[in-house]
């Protein structure tokens, strides 16, 4: 892998990224690329989308569009420094691990293998075993900063071993993402010294291009009015690619040549603006409707002043116009937050807070479009009744909570929330498994074997024991009734509040450790309800 991306950072083949981590990585020659009347280059990296709505698509980038990311980062961070791999090569969070390791002058150290018979509880991520190998690294890499990149996964997993977690701390920063992270474990990082950069982007930025809600120096964001996170600037990809890999006749898909398809992106049109404040298609961690996700005046940061357009809430998702002024238009919602006196990034600010963005301004993200949840009328945001559900939760000793929904014959939807208790905590369950199981489900317990699955972009594959029975049980009332008092203390009430409460040790979730909804909502309507 190292030896073929410097040989693609050089100008030389590009690279084909496998669809899962156990395949092989391809190369191909410009000459495969059919820009189909696009302006388009042949691209250098051509990767996978995790999928989190639709069917992968593969996203062509260009060198450019990586080493911008990579030098915004070490501005951003300590300088060039050296990288720790625990990362999935093939999600882009992994691969920008090995290039910017490589733009720093050296390849990035990689996890060493598991000794034959080791008794580590999570084989494919040992704590002792990363503080080992990052001990190595940090020893050889002189005065030099020292890198490493996360899932929220395996930093619980180090701070719970208090070895790991000192050697953790002598990082320069770690880079925390690909899946929510928890204002608790946040406060353990900090307690413990550890440095915890949070991230936010995609393979269509050529990883994350925000961090710690500040966007990088040369990347807009845009807020449109239904609360979609927009983005500009060199980081982002050339686009969206056909990719075909097959083989046509004997042979396997390795040996098959590679050809790629530009996908024709949608016209670019100007941004829209909110000239007022705009009702919020999901409401506010208060429960109110008075201004949407990121609602703000003509006159405010990140609003294009040509951009008033009546169709500007129709913006299809996706690509927007070619060349250095295409944008992205995200499935992601967003608001901007200013930041209190005294408030800690990376912490929940008070309920519903809502500004004019201002220099201290940063960019909350609050999930995604398509995982609102149209419940008794009202649209809900799963991610903000999450954030304010996990501070109740945590007292009662859980680490972890997903919210998702089931029918009702009332309400249409009501909400259902997944609790992990901290003593319990895994890895991510195996999706497939879990939404084929939860079909099955008609008894108060339900035992789903799990096989091992693994992070995207920030993470090793957190690793679970095959074969290891995860009970999902009827959460107690009291738990129920306390939700609902916690969260009608933090103004949420009515159709915000879970009417139903499952325990589980381990939460659904894709291969790169973003929740997986639909898993999520299946195991939701085929277990047992608890009424609140």
């Amino acid at each position: 892998m190292t030896a073929a991306v410097s040989s693609m950072l050089e100008g030389g083949p590009g690279i084909l990224l496998p669809r899962d981590r156990d395949g092989r990585i391809r190369t191909f020659p410009a000459g495969a690329f059919d820009p189909a009347g696009t302006p388009r280059h042949a691209p250098a990296l051509v990767l996978f989308t995790s999928g989190s709505t639709g069917a992968p698509k593969g996203v062509a980038l260009s060198i450019d569009a990586l080493v911008a990311s990579a030098r915004a980062t070490e501005g951003l961070l300590s300088g060039p420094g050296r990288w720790h791999l625990c990362l999935p090569v093939n999600h882009i969070a992994g691969l920008q691990v090995v290039v910017r390791a490589l733009l720093a002058g050296a390849p990035p150290t990689t996890p060493s293998p598991q000794p034959a018979g080791s008794p580590a509880r999570h084989p494919s991520f040992d704590p002792l075993r990363f503080a080992d190998d990052l001990s190595h690294t940090l020893a050889a890499a002189g005065d030099d900063p020292i890198y490493t990149s996360l899932v929220p996964t395996q930093l619980s997993r180090v701070l719970t071993v208090p070895q790991a977690a000192r050697t953790l701390a002598r990082t320069s920063a770690v880079l925390l993402g690909g899946a929510s992270i928890s204002p608790q474990l946040l406060e353990r990082a900090e307690a413990a010294g550890v440095p915890v950069v949070r991230t936010y982007g995609m393979s269509e930025t050529a990883g994350g291009c925000v961090y710690d809600g500040l966007p990088f120096p040369d990347v807009d964001v845009h807020i449109h009015p239904d609360g979609r996170i927009i983005l500009a600037g060199p980081v982002l990809a050339d686009g969206y690619v056909h990719v075909d890999d097959q083989p046509t006749t004997s042979g396997t898909a390795a040996e098959a040549p590679v050809t790629l398809t530009a996908i024709p992106h949608h016209p670019r049109l100007p941004l829209p603006r909110a000239p007022h404040p705009i009702p919020s298609p999901v409401p506010d961690a208060a429960g109110g409707s008075a201004g949407g996700p990121g609602s703000r005046s003509a006159d405010e940061p990140g609003c294009d002043p040509a951009g008033a357009s009546e169709e500007g809430s129709t913006l299809p998702g996706g690509f927007h116009g070619e060349g250095p002024d295409r944008f992205l238009v995200t499935s992601d919602l967003g608001r901007w937050e200013q930041e209190e006196p005294g408030h800690r990034p990376g912490t929940p600010g008070p309920a519903g807070h809502r500004t004019r963005p201002g220099p201290r301004a940063r960019i909350a993200v609050l999930g995604r479009a398509d995982d609102v949840i149209v419940t008794g009328g009202e649209n809900v945001s799963p991610h903000e009744v999450e954030t304010a559900l996990l501070p109740v939760t945590e007292p009662w000793g859980f680490s972890d909570v997903l919210v998702t929904s089931r029918e009702d014959p009332e309400w249409g939807e009501v909400l259902v929330a997944l609790l992990v208790p901290a003593e319990t905590e895994q890895a991510p369950t195996d999706t497939e498994q879990v939404t084929r199981e939860a079909e099955q489900v008609s008894t108060d317990v339900r035992r789903a074997p799990v096989s091992g699955s693994d992070h995207d972009g920030d993470g090793g594959d957190g690793g679970v024991d095959p074969g290891v029975s995860r009970p999902v049980r009827a959460a107690p009332d009291e738990l129920v009734a306390a939700m609902r008092t916690g969260l009608a203390e933090r103004g949420m009430t009515g159709a915000l509040v879970p009417r139903h409460a499952l325990l589980v040790d381990a939460l659904p979730v894709k291969s790169i450790g973003k929740p997986d909804r639909a898993a999520a909502r299946a195991l939701a309507r085929s277990s047992p309800p608890a009424d609140g």
